[in-house]
């Protein structure tokens, strides 16, 4: 690893966001998804039209070449949609400083 006087300002701002982002709990790879659907309730106006169905939102996430949903409670909504978000600022922090390194291969001493 290079010491952190040789490393560019944009790479050290993103390895410290990065290593912020990995000691906080909770990071989800997984996207939002609404949906609409029945209740099941036989006396709830669902039942009776699917203009009525009610909205629920879900995560959903491809795993060994398979999609994998799972409904998300209301009460958890804020917190998973904070998770997912943690998860796609590091993913983008990890192309920004792979991109860095990438650019150095072949430019050192020989």
């Amino acid at each position: 690893m290079l010491h952190p006087a040789t490393q560019s300002p944009e790479e050290r701002a993103a390895l410290s966001r990065l290593r912020q982002i990995l000691n906080t709990p909770g990071l989800l790879r997984a996207n939002f998804v609404q949906m609409k659907r029945s209740c099941g309730t036989p006396t709830c106006r669902c039942a009776k039209t699917r203009r009525h169905w009610h909205l629920s939102w879900y995560i959903n996430q491809s795993k060994n070449g398979k999609l994998r949903m799972k409904c998300v409670p209301k009460h958890q909504l804020e917190e998973i949609r904070q998770w997912v978000a943690c998860y796609q600022e590091a993913r983008q922090l990890l192309t920004t400083v792979g991109d860095i390194y990438w650019h150095r291969v072949g430019k050192g001493k020989k």
